[in-house]
């Protein structure tokens, strides 16, 4: 009994983890196809749409552009998220195209282009053990996840 406790302990202290990192992963992927939806959903159409020559990028966002701004995009990431006990760095979530291609393709009348939203996401083991096993050398799994859909502007 006392040499396969040990053993047992850390078995599940494991598959505690690994369901932990499964969350992460499903929920940020859910997050990422919520983005990407987000993305490609006519923003404001209004009666006059029209988004401004970038660069520069202005902020706030004008109000009568139909594609929604990065920041917005990688917001929705986060506010899918609330909730979890967790949220995606800003920096590590990516749009393509970015704000100024999304602009260009709709001043030319481009439509239906496929619209990019990704995110990375280290995860970190409990079990230092299973952190080793699975993860890097600091122990940490590293969740990258994207969705894409078409524009529908």
């Amino acid at each position: 009994m006392a040499v396969m406790v040990p053993f047992l302990v850390i078995g599940m202290m494991g598959l505690l983890d690994l369901g932990r990192a499964f969350y992460y992963q499903i929920s940020i992927t859910n997050a990422v196809r919520e983005a990407a939806r987000y993305a490609v959903q006519p923003y404001y159409l209004g009666l006059n749409p029209a988004c401004p020559t970038i660069p520069p990028i202005p902020n706030p966002w004008p109000t009568n552009c139909v594609t929604p701004a990065d920041a917005a995009i990688t917001a929705r990431v986060n506010q899918e998220l609330q909730g979890t006990g967790f949220l995606v760095p800003a920096g590590a979530i990516q749009v393509s195209p970015n704000d100024q291609g999304r602009t260009d393709n709709f001043t030319k009348g481009t439509s239906g282009y496929p619209i990019q939203v990704s995110a990375s996401f280290k995860f970190t083991f409990i079990t230092p053990i299973i952190g080793q096993l699975v993860g890097d050398a600091n122990g940490q799994l590293t969740i990258n996840t994207s969705a894409v859909f078409r524009a529908e502007y």
